[in-house]
């Protein structure tokens, strides 16, 4: 897959379809158009979709539509009330001319990246589930509650879409804790809902997606995947292995395992080869890993009273001792007395 360009002066970026939607939410609140020009120097919506902003900035305007709105279940209600597609443009669109669900849902993550950098969605098998999930892959763009909600019940009704309006998954899972509105949110998915997780998800029954779709013309999606990847051709550039190795330990800490090998396997080169590419670049996969765990680490602490088994576990450690030592040593506090800390000054 292409590499979006990267430098150390980079910032992840995000089109404005969403933005727009979000910009107006604000707009049609009290006061929201001196709001929007005193806290995020904005007087309207962007004219262009294409156009890119800063995807933190586009959190902090999500968060604050809602708060604005005196809705905290905005983003939420935009995802589910959002025609299917659109949000995505021709992304979307793909995914609702794709024969079968699976082939949608494989494309949206393989071109995520022309509409939203610094993201994963990823779809794997267990059994008889498939788990498709959705994750922001910096830790310190938070919160992004609204986000997240508005991303999974857009997801859900783009499938409600191809299959009718019947469909559910079978659970839906959050990386924010529970909110008090939980339960309406439960409606909205009809299917029960799991917070404090690793990503945001959705579980679904594995023969879902190997159904036909009532996608309708379904001859576009050659053009639709054409365009889409032209619009990756025009601003991607290779980016530094590191930052590579970088994505990668992001995607599976706490998840699959993370080696030299795997990482040197995935990537087509020799363990060695990229051993000493790293040491060219002044890191090492040891480096990435223990940044990587480091920052997950301090995010989960600080933005979720989950136990701390779990955060060790969310981070790669499946044994808790052996994280609190490690954790001891980075930040020279344990991890607990770091998280009451935390919480205390918020």
């Amino acid at each position: 897959m292409p590499h979006r360009k990267t430098s150390a002066e980079s910032v992840p970026m995000i089109r404005s379809s969403v933005v727009n939607q979000v910009i107006s939410a604000i707009l049609a609140s009290p006061n929201g158009s001196a709001f929007l020009r005193r806290a995020h120097g904005m007087k309207s919506t962007r004219a262009d979709l294409y156009e890119r902003i800063a995807l933190a900035r586009y959190l902090k305007l999500f968060e604050d539509a809602a708060m604005q709105a005196d809705d905290p279940l905005l983003g939420a209600r935009m995802g589910i009330a959002s025609p299917p597609g659109e949000i995505l443009g021709p992304i979307g669109f793909l995914v609702l001319t794709s024969p079968r669900l699976r082939i949608g849902l494989e494309n949206l993550a393989y071109y995520i990246s022309a509409w939203q950098d610094a993201t994963e969605i990823a779809i794997h098998d267990h059994g008889d589930t498939t788990i498709w999930s959705y994750r922001i892959l910096d830790p310190d763009l938070w919160p992004r509650r609204q986000d997240s909600e508005f991303t999974l019940t857009a997801t859900c009704s783009m499938i409600r879409n191809c299959f009718g309006g019947g469909w559910a998954p079978l659970e839906v899972h959050f990386e924010h804790p529970r909110p008090r509105e939980w339960q309406a949110l439960q409606a909205m998915f009809r299917a029960p809902l799991r917070f404090d997780q690793p990503a945001n998800a959705l579980v679904i029954d594995r023969n879902d997606l190997d159904k036909p779709t009532q996608g309708a013309n379904a001859g576009f999606a050659p053009f639709l995947r054409r365009h889409v990847e032209d619009m990756m051709a025009k601003e991607t550039t290779e980016v530094k292995l590191s930052e590579q190795v970088r994505q990668l330990v992001a995607r599976d800490l706490g998840r699959a395992p993370v080696s030299l090998p795997l990482l040197a396997a995935e990537l087509g080169l020799p363990a060695r080869t990229l051993q000493r590419y790293l040491a060219d670049e002044g890191t090492s996969v040891r480096d990435i890993v223990k940044a990587l765990k480091v920052q997950e680490a301090k995010a989960l602490l600080k933005t979720s009273r989950r136990h701390i088994g779990a955060v060790s576990q969310a981070v790669g450690y499946s044994d808790p001792t052996a994280f609190w030592r490690a954790f001891k040593s980075w930040e020279g506090v344990s991890p607990a007395t770091f998280q009451r800390t935390k919480h205390r000054k918020g």
